[in-house]
């Protein structure tokens, strides 16, 4: 029978070892109780709908909106903008399904030239995807890439800021109905063409 003794190293390694495993051992067991203070908590957390969580489809041709009639759009009033902002009021829409109030806006730079733009506005997350898109006509064509972007507080993107705070969103986490939409956008003035 081969004896071996240990020499101290080892016993010192052997010795970790075991208080590793040891420390381990509560844990392992205290795991598969179940533990009476959280499971309230447990119950009460968010449950995904059925495919809540599958990306979204990409909007195609024919889910585009047609372009904005000048007698549709409404101005949106942006601090430190060169373009001037106006929504569609005609293709507002707001879905309390996905949380999104997707609608048709236009820039007009100071020289004139329009940039219509079909996007969709999360209330919850703060986040906007761009659709489509137009220039001084239609129809409004389906952007390549349809991926959801943080809504910037500055610099051209700031009208989507505006959108949230003041007329798209309750609380600042829900989609408001369409009808309140309207309602808080029935002060904005009509479009005027510039001379």
């Amino acid at each position: 029978m081969y004896n071996k003794r240990l020499t101290e190293a080892e016993r010192i390694i052997l010795k970790t070892l075991i208080l590793v495993l040891i420390s381990f051992l509560p844990t392992t067991l205290q795991a598969d109780q179940a533990d009476p203070i959280f499971d309230d908590i447990e119950k009460d957390q968010h449950v995904p709908r059925k495919g809540e969580n599958k990306p979204p489809q990409k909007l195609a041709i024919e889910s585009m909106p047609g372009y904005p009639r000048d007698s549709n759009l409404r101005k949106l009033e942006i601090r430190n903008s060169e373009s001037t902002f106006y929504v569609d009021i005609s293709s507002i829409t707001s879905s309390k399904k996905d949380n999104i109030a997707r609608l048709v806006t236009v820039a007009i730079s100071p020289y004139g030239a329009r940039t219509v733009t079909y996007e969709g506005l999360d209330c919850g997350y703060r986040r906007y995807k761009a659709y489509g898109y137009a220039g001084s006509d239609g129809p409004i064509r389906p952007f390549d890439e349809q991926a959801w972007k943080p809504v910037p507080d500055q610099g051209n993107g700031r009208y989507r800021a505006t959108l949230i705070d003041n007329y798209l969103c309750d609380n600042f986490s829900y989609a408001a109905s369409r009808d309140k939409i309207l309602i808080r956008m029935n002060g904005l003035k009509a479009y005027k063409k510039q001379d």
